[in-house]
């Protein structure tokens, strides 16, 4: 009976078997969720400069719902690594440079999708208007070290990084940064009517079940 149920309980829960699990976030090859909010994979738009990501969050674009990360979205995504919403890094302070936020347990490089190099992943956010420099990064090294620059840089710098930047002839494709992109989410959870049906299926079972043996 067990057996039969296992593809109604896997429809309903969700189940997923090559995800991947790192504090509170799940990566399924394309998105990252966890904690009420999703996140677009790091390797999937590493080739993107800013205006070609913001393009794509507006209506009609591929990721409309989405938005690009800012200081406290991207410490946010920080804490959720940690397996919680605190840590060295998870607050706007206005500090220019957090040098070191901690060491996340379980990461290795590009396990939530590879982009800039073998060693480390990183992401760009929108930062607080300070110090002229309005483009923060985040680097996760590959034994799950995060650094964070709230102030690292201007857009057009960022640029740089990307297939239309200054760096596309001299550098492999590898070494390209991605925005980090974030919409809230609510998770599902079953409705009542939902419910009911699987437990009159389930009590169904079981009677046919019985019926059969008498």
């Amino acid at each position: 009976m067990f057996k039969k149920l296992l593809p109604i309980l896997f429809l309903f829960t969700g189940f997923q078997a090559n995800a991947v699990l790192i504090g509170n976030l799940t990566y399924d090859g394309t998105y990252i969720s966890g904690d009420g909010r999703t996140y677009v994979g790091l390797d999937t738009i590493a080739s993107w400069d800013y205006a070609t990501t913001l393009a794509a969050t507006q209506v009609s674009g591929q990721y409309e719902g989405f938005r690009i990360a800012n200081t406290a979205d991207a410490d946010f995504f920080i804490g959720s690594l940690f397996g919680a919403n605190v840590d060295n890094c998870s607050t706007v302070d206005g500090v220019k440079s957090n040098i070191m936020c901690g060491t996340v347990a379980g990461w290795t490089d590009g396990i939530f999708g590879d982009n800039f190099a073998t060693e480390t992943d990183h992401f760009w956010f929108m930062s607080d208007a300070q110090y002229l420099k309005e483009v923060g990064i985040v680097e996760i090294k590959s034994d799950g070290g995060v650094t964070q620059n709230e102030f690292w840089s201007t857009v057009d710098d960022s640029n740089k990084w990307s297939d239309s930047g200054k760096l596309s002839d001299d550098f492999p494709v590898e070494t390209r940064i991605t925005w980090l992109l974030v919409k809230d989410t609510v998770a599902s959870v079953p409705e009542p009517s939902i419910i009911a049906l699987m437990g009159l299926g389930i009590f169904g079972i079981g009677f046919a079940r019985r019926r059969r043996q008498s």
